[in-house]
């Protein structure tokens, strides 16, 4: 048998061999044989190395998802315009990252005034869409501060003007040689704009007629998604969308159904704060300021009959509110995970793993958004169109008020001041 020296002196002597045969030799010979370092033989650190990183992305994913619960929390008690304020910070976040995926920023050192403008486009729309959607809150400061009426009354054609500007300066910024990539900027702006800011901003609405408006539908995404991602690990067999390979059916109908239930249960615990439930008609600035109202009817319990006896119960209390959260679980489970189906075959279509980095562990903003502003939307027309009442505020009639010119007002002073001396 051949020693541990004898066999490492061949291989010194083949390398050898090969060093001193010429380039035909060694084109008939092959090339020398490659030394094979089997994995286990690796050193420890080697390794081990992939764990260490992934130990680490696991514990920076945990630590800012407890800040951002924290911050959320913070803000949600803070009061409205706070959370007006999360919103509209989320909305620069989300346009932020999409404007720079298709940015090139060798390009706009010759094209200069690029970025502002597409920014530019970004303040008129928050403009336009804030505006709207403040128009009967700020109706009552109007009365003082003729400026704020001149707006709130001739909002629209100041929001065109002001586009008008913003395309007048895009056309006069376009440059040879940089057409292309100027006019794709622009629409990809204008898209953006359209799917984010314009969806988004009717939160706020939701906001004003109830904070628990605003947390129930965002409470309910990330409950889907956690009770999708637990039936999946723990059932998932079939997949259930090639844009997600690692979602299954199991998961999906699993998160269904507890996204259901637990709706049911966060309806319950949220209806009962006054906080939570009152709408705010005004703008307070002040933080942590209190709240109370004669409770909407929507949120209080009454006795419901059942169709059928269950363990020889017939009737049960719930309120029209756990109703209405059982509708939004049905669509957070059923439709907003197309939102992030959406939202991951973009991302496959231009080859990234993520939108951004804003968020250490959890990718940009936009990756966390992508089934919340569908969301939002629907929440938004739910609430107006089959949960409230369709009631004149006073907000809406100060709005139409401060129209009129001033002897029609006069006029309209002296009528209520008649019709309530003959109620008297």
């Amino acid at each position: 048998m051949k020693s541990k020296v004898d066999s490492q002196q061949e291989e010194s002597n083949t390398d050898n061999d090969f060093s001193e045969m010429s380039d035909t030799q060694v084109r008939r010979r092959g090339p020398p044989p490659k030394k094979i370092v089997s994995k286990n033989k690796l050193p420890n650190l080697e390794r081990n190395v992939p764990i260490i990183i992934k130990n680490n992305n696991f514990v920076v994913r945990t630590i800012w998802t407890i800040v951002m619960i924290l911050g959320f929390m913070a803000v949600l008690w803070a009061g409205h315009i706070y959370i007006i304020g999360l919103v509209l910070l989320i909305n620069i976040g989300i346009f932020k990252e999409i404007l720079g995926l298709k940015r090139n920023y060798e390009k706009e050192l010759n094209v200069k005034y690029s970025p502002i403008i597409n920014w530019y486009f970004f303040g008129i729309a928050t403009f336009f869409c804030y505006g709207k959607l403040f128009q009967s809150k700020l109706s009552e400061y109007a009365f003082r501060m003729h400026m704020l009426s001149f707006i709130l009354n001739y909002h629209n054609i100041i929001t065109f003007m002001l586009w008008v500007a913003g395309f007048l300066m895009f056309t006069l910024s376009l440059k040879k040689g940089y057409y292309r990539y100027q006019f794709r900027m622009f629409g990809w702006t204008h898209i953006t704009l359209i799917l984010v800011v314009a969806q988004s901003s009717v939160m706020i609405m939701n906001i004003f007629e109830g904070i628990v408006w605003f947390i129930l539908p965002c409470s309910l995404v990330i409950t889907n998604d956690i009770f999708a991602y637990i039936f999946g690990v723990t059932f998932g067999k079939t997949p259930l969308i090639e844009l997600s390979p690692k979602k299954t059916w199991e998961g999906f109908i699993g998160g269904c159904f507890s996204t259901l239930i637990a709706s049911f249960c966060f309806a319950y615990l949220l209806q009962g704060s006054q906080y939570l439930t009152c709408p705010q008609h005004q703008l307070p600035f002040s933080p942590f300021s209190s709240l109370t109202c004669e409770i909407p009817s929507v949120f209080i319990s009454t006795q419901r009959q059942l169709p059928f006896s269950i363990f020889g119960i017939d009737s049960i209390y719930f309120s029209d509110f756990q109703i209405h959260a059982m509708v939004f679980s049905l669509f957070t489970s059923l439709v907003s995970p197309f939102g992030g189906f959406f939202a991951s075959g973009f991302k496959r279509g231009i080859k990234i793993k993520d939108f951004g980095d804003t968020i250490p562990g959890h990718g940009g903003i936009t990756d966390r958004m992508d089934c919340q502003i569908l969301t939002g939307m629907f929440s938004y027309l739910y609430l107006h169109q089959i949960v409230l009442p369709k009631a004149v505020t006073l907000g809406t009639v100060l709005g139409y008020v401060s129209q009129l010119s001033t002897n029609e007002q006069q006029e309209l002073f002296e009528q209520l001041k008649q019709t309530l001396q003959i109620g008297q």
